[in-house]
């Protein structure tokens, strides 16, 4: 077995120090061959990651530049220098809102590389964005790029153009079409799903599989490559149970393999929280995936007024994504203080936080009915942080 290993560790070292060789020779295209060959022993080895980012960067093959780079940054999410090559990666190859968010990424790790400012503040410039991209540009001490900014702030904005409207005897506007046929038609619509596991974009949620993750299928309409799908079930006390993990199109389903899922995000807000080894009781409604590497299990609070609230207790290292109807925020509760909440309006909470079904008039009889005045209620108690989706149910 040791010398299968050596074999192995020794062929893939061999094709990354010829394509160092043959960059170094200027051979571009004959590293790629070699860091291709390289990668498909070690896909993730970030030495020859970086090299075949290199490489596609120079030959002019942006995207696949960026797919290395993206992969790299997967593999070292806090390494600057891999997300400023992703952006460049990005910003040659005309998708300047990924250029943009990565170089802006870049700052927030290390906010005085003056190299990031100056990629960001260009990107925003060829982005049609001069106003925001001077005050980075002025900070990297770009000055051929400020005068050019200063440039177009400078010039007098363009006259609306007249709106015509055709008399009866008048034939309507044609549509235009525009040129380059199908090719460049579909070229400017190709959705490229950034290198994060989850991500929204242009309207689009992406979710990139690699190995396993538990996700919903609602507003999912297309899978790309290889992956697999089956119902995930609920587990209490440990021990995996029968009952699914939701019902119908929302559904909790095991995705495998390698692939990535494009959802229409329907006019919800998604969120990603990374849990970094902390826990936190969430309503099963608002969560809409989770990584392979986040321990789950199912609960509820019971209820004399209402259906019972399904939580879900989400626990380790990993990042989950929640679904809402407005970006969450969070509400600090501590002592005696308790805070009420309409059970869609509950996201969840972290903390030592008890929850219980009550009505907003606080009458717990079991005979107390639901009103309009006194409808039901989730009521909190304890000391933590309660996430809470401000346009779910507001009280009337």
């Amino acid at each position: 077995m040791g010398e299968a290993v050596a074999t192995v560790d020794g062929e893939f070292q061999r094709h990354v120090d010829v394509a160092g060789e043959r960059l170094a020779a200027g051979d571009v295209d004959g590293a790629k061959v070699s860091l291709r060959k390289a990668a498909a022993r070690f896909p993730r080895d970030p030495a020859s990651l970086g090299l075949l980012g290199q490489a596609c960067y120079r030959a002019g093959l942006y995207d696949e530049a960026a797919d290395a780079y993206g992969r790299l940054v997967e593999e070292s999410p806090a390494e600057v220098t891999a997300r400023v090559n992703l952006g460049l990666a990005w910003m040659k190859g005309g998708r300047h809102a990924e250029a943009v968010r990565q170089f802006s990424l870049a700052l927030d790790l290390d906010p005085e590389h003056h190299k990031a400012m100056g990629y960001l503040g260009l990107a925003l410039l060829e982005s049609g964005e001069p106003r925001a991209a001077r005050p980075w540009l002025e900070k990297a001490g770009s000055a051929a790029l400020l005068a050019r900014c200063d440039a177009l702030l400078a010039e007098p904005p363009a006259p609306p153009s007249p709106t015509v409207h055709p008399s009866p005897t008048q034939s309507a506007p044609r549509i235009p079409v525009p040129p380059g046929g199908l090719g460049a038609f579909a070229a400017e619509r190709t959705v490229r799903p950034p290198p994060e596991v989850f991500a929204v974009e242009g309207g689009l949620l992406h979710v990139a599989v690699r190995g396993e993750l538990v996700c919903r299928v609602d507003g999912l309409f297309a899978v790309r490559g290889d992956v697999t799908v089956r119902p995930e079930v609920k587990r209490f006390r440990g021990k995996l149970t029968e009952k699914n993990f939701g019902s119908g199109r929302d559904r909790m389903s095991r995705m495998a393999g390698e692939g990535a899922l494009f959802y229409r995000t329907g006019g919800w807000v998604f969120t990603v929280v990374d849990l970094a080894g902390d826990a936190g009781y969430f309503r099963e409604e608002a969560v809409f995936a989770l990584e392979e590497s986040v321990l789950f299990e199912n609960g509820r609070v019971p209820s004399r007024h209402s259906r019972d609230l399904d939580l879900v207790h989400l626990r380790g290292r990993g990042r989950i994504l929640l679904r809402t109807v407005a970006a969450p925020v969070a509400i600090e509760i501590s002592g005696t203080d308790s805070l009420r909440v309409p059970p869609a309006s509950l996201v969840g909470w972290t903390g030592a936080v008890t929850p219980r079904i009550t009505l907003l008039g606080g009458g717990d009889d079991a005979a107390a009915t639901p009103t309009a005045a006194s409808p039901v209620m989730v009521e909190l108690t304890g000391d933590g942080r309660v996430l809470v989706d401000p346009d779910a149910a507001p009280v009337d």
